[in-house]
């Protein structure tokens, strides 16, 4: 398979052995789609980068799907080219989609309306500030006990991180408090922190603490936990990336906007192909011609990639393996 942009030439192509040999030849998404699209097909085959672009190398556990020799195998194939379609329409469509919004996107007030902030309104058909739906197993009687308790005691709730369901109180942060994961027997919409999340809020609450009186002391800080896709800010054309956390730091008339993604980056891929570690290159334009139509030019776009890898490994295993502290600190990886 190859898409539009990868056309051979009579003979030419055809002879060459990564195309012979090869599932998908083409840019770096559409070898990843076809991957994807693959399954267990292509399980333990890496895309890797050739000559004529990006190849997923076949091998005999997808050799049924792309050459096939009954009518049954035939079905596999279309269904998987059906899938490769319908995935590149939703990837055409969200592409320009948001080559629109970043040429009209303008800054707005964020107010109680904001999805980040609205979030199950119309599950609780309530009016009220936003709420958490957590869902419980009924073999957790001890648990459901025990929230039924904080709900009668609000102040605790909002205020306190004891007790047995996990939160967080963090006052910077626009709402109160922060669930966190509580494992498979207890759903939260939206989901709980993780553990790396949990992490960052919780080094940002001691931070806070520490340096308010002092560095941070003429600054206001604020923190919002960033939904996923459909109600969050989320960014780029080929696949969408929604940060965690979107940090706010307003010092006078100026104004940071910070997003922020605390994650591990044990099999990250290489820097020039890692749109998350990238955005940060990406947002000065990008504030520039939002400020040009808000008429607002004391705002600035920024964002940082929160390592949950240690240092020791990271520095072995990411992108050549040579990169030291000041290099991730140039390129925003902290």
């Amino acid at each position: 398979m190859r898409n539009d942009s990868d056309n051979c030439r009579d003979g030419e192509k055809a002879r060459k052995e990564e195309w012979t040999g090869s599932i998908a030849v083409g840019s770096r998404p559409f070898v990843e789609n076809v991957k994807a699209l693959l399954g267990f097909r292509a399980k333990g085959r890496e895309v890797i980068e050739g000559g004529e672009g990006y190849q997923v190398r076949e091998g005999p556990a997808v050799e049924s799907v792309v050459r096939p020799e009954s009518f049954a195998e035939t079905a596999l194939l279309q269904e998987a080219v059906v899938n490769i379609l319908r995935k590149y329409a939703d990837s055409y469509y969200r592409v320009n989609r948001e080559r629109w919004d970043s040429k009209n996107m303008v800054y707005k007030t964020l107010d109680e309306s904001d999805p980040n902030l609205s979030f199950n309104r119309a599950l609780v058909k309530e009016r009220e500030p936003s709420r958490y739906v957590v869902a419980i197993q009924r073999s957790e009687s001890e648990l459901i006990s025990a929230v039924g308790k904080l709900i009668d005691e609000v102040d605790r709730l909002y205020k306190e991180e004891t007790g047995k369901l996990l939160r967080i109180h963090f006052d910077r942060h626009l709402y109160q408090p922060l669930l966190v994961e509580h494992g498979d027997k207890v759903r939260i919409t939206p989901p709980g922190l993780n553990k790396n999340e949990s992490q960052f809020v919780q080094d940002m609450k001691d931070y806070w603490a520490n340096e308010k009186g002092k560095s941070l002391a003429r600054l206001e800080v604020f923190l919002l936990r960033n939904l996923s896709r459909g109600t969050g800010i989320g960014f780029f054309e080929e696949r969408g990336f929604y940060p965690d956390f979107i940090l706010w730091i307003m010092d006078g008339k100026k104004q940071y906007i910070v997003f922020v993604e605390p994650h591990g980056m044990l099999h990250a891929e290489a820097y020039k192909h890692d749109e998350k570690a990238r955005l940060h290159e990406a947002l000065p334009d990008l504030a520039k011609g939002i400020g040009a139509r808000s008429r607002r030019k004391n705002i600035t776009l920024d964002s940082y990639i929160i390592s949950a890898t240690p240092y020791q490994d990271l520095h072995r295993k990411y992108d050549d393996g040579t990169w030291d502290r000041e290099k991730f600190a140039d390129v925003h990886i902290q």
